[in-house]
This record gives structure tokens, sequence and C-alpha cells, in this order.
């Protein structure tokens, strides 16, 4: 999934997401100490990232998840690539339009900290990756990977239906 930018700029204006929203339309971010990162694909789109990379036989995912499709971002994605085929100068103008867009002075930004167990930037006192890493040493990985979970799952074990 190359020329992530339009997409992430989409979802985070449909979430209102305004922190991921100013991050996300710089080219260069991380600078305040953290581990800096460069866009140099920004303006560049997915068609000929994927050329690029296919002549030079680079490494590159040419499949998604298959779960993608089902997602929220899944959706935004569908919605932009349709946008693409009808006016193919779309995604270079949700690029522009994100750079032109400002925050206001007297909104609140969410507060980014640090990861307590490994120090990696982090919204929340563990990070994901963290979060992730310690159900699956547990044994327990579908506990974390979503707290507030639609479906209970039922950690017992399942009931052997065969006839003895």
């Amino acid at each position: 999934p190359f020329c992530l930018f339009p997409l992430s700029f989409r979802l985070a204006v449909f979430r209102g997401d305004v922190g991921r929203l100013k991050r996300c339309t710089a080219i260069i971010t991380g600078v305040e100490g953290v581990l800096p990162r460069f866009k140099p694909f920004k303006y560049a789109y997915e068609k000929e990232i994927v050329m690029y990379a296919h002549m030079h036989k680079l490494d590159y995912f040419s499949t998604e998840c298959k779960y993608a499709p089902h997602a929220y971002r899944g959706f935004a994605r569908t919605f932009i690539k349709d946008l693409e085929r009808l006016h193919p100068r779309s995604i270079l103008d949700i690029i522009t339009s994100g750079e032109q867009m400002a925050v206001r002075e007297d909104v609140k930004m969410p507060v980014r900290s640090l990861c307590t167990k490994c120090g990696s930037v982090s919204s929340q006192p563990v990070c994901q990756a963290c979060t992730l890493l310690g159900s699956l040493n547990s044994g327990l990985p579908r506990l974390s990977l979503d707290e507030s979970r639609r479906f209970p799952i039922n950690q017992e074990d399942p009931v052997d239906t065969k006839k003895e």
C-alpha cells in the first residue's frame, strides 16, 4: 500500500483526528526529539511507485490484507480510488488541500507521550506493539487486540463434539 497520504488524510478528516491530520500533511514528521520520518514518495502515484519497485526488483506487498476491504480504511481507499477514476488529478488535489489546512490556535492538540515499556511514541501509557506482544507472550492474543470488542470471546477450551 503506497501513496498512503491521501488515505491517511481522508481518514483523519473522517475521524476528526486533529493530531494525526496535522502530522500526516508534513513531508518530514517527528523532528521534535523522536526519530524523524521522511515521505519521499508523497507526491508520487501508487502506480508509479509499484512500477519503480518492479523494475528495480524491490520487495513490496502486491496484495492487501484479506481483512482490509472490510475495515474503515478499506472503505476510504475505495472512495479515493473511485474518485481518482472520475478525476485523475484528485489524489494531488487531496494532498494540496491537506497541506493548506491549518489547525486553529484554540484547538487542544492530543498529548503524545512515550510508552512506559519500550520508549516509543504513543498516545497511551503502553503502546499497541507492547500490548500485543504482552498478550502474545501470555498466550491470550485476542484479549488485547480490541478491548472494546463487540462480541465477547469465550476463552474456554472448545467442546469436543465428536461422538465416541
